[in-house]
């Protein structure tokens, strides 16, 4: 195999597509298979998001078999828990309904309406479009997530009022995935 140089062409911060980059939809809705084509149009646009951008976490465990001297003698993998957590910054129906849930938003003659029951139980699709750095397109699809943890709000004059929103992201049955990305290579060129 031969030796190839680190290369500081695959590093890059992540900013965001100008002008939209969060969208979510029913969890159903034809999913992109690349970084160009263009969503379906049951994906709608979230809005501005806080600027800590998006926070992916991860955990796992491992179960641990031991013989009668509690030696370790096998391990197999344990359980897994994913989830994204965001800051809604703009306060639109389509986000909040994503919050609080479809039918406990209302946008009707000049007022928003929202009822806080929660988080709701709805399952959604997402994809985040980011740019590097060098301008390399980096599309994060994330085929199932359910909005499971409020988190804080703060209205105060030094502060943008937001929604603290934690999904939890689930191990697509059709897709086997938790997230798929396509990220432009440095590597190979485009067909």
């Amino acid at each position: 195999m031969p030796v190839t140089n680190n290369s500081t062409a695959n590093t890059g911060y992540a900013k965001f597509k100008p002008g939209a980059y969060f969208f979510v939809a029913p969890y159903g809705t034809p999913l992109p298979t690349d970084n160009s084509t263009v969503l379906d149009e049951a994906f709608k646009n979230m809005g501005f998001m806080g600027d800590q951008g998006f926070v992916f976490s991860n955990s796992s465990s491992t179960n641990t078999g031991r013989d009668a001297n509690g030696d370790a003698i096998a391990t197999s993998a344990g359980e897994v828990e994913k989830t994204l957590q965001c800051v809604f910054r703009e306060l639109k129906a389509d986000g909040l309904k994503v919050v609080y849930g479809q039918g406990n938003v209302t946008d009707a003659d000049g007022v928003l309406t929202v009822h806080d029951k929660g988080p709701n139980s709805e399952v959604y699709s997402g994809v985040i479009e980011a740019l590097l750095a060098d301008g390399r397109k980096d599309r994060k699809v994330i085929p199932q997530m359910v909005p499971n943890q409020l988190g804080s709000e703060t209205m105060a004059y030094t502060e943008l009022v937001g929604k603290d929103m934690t999904f939890a992201v689930l191990l697509d049955g059709t897709l086997g995935d938790y997230y798929v990305d396509y990220i432009d290579s440095t590597e190979t060129e485009a067909a």
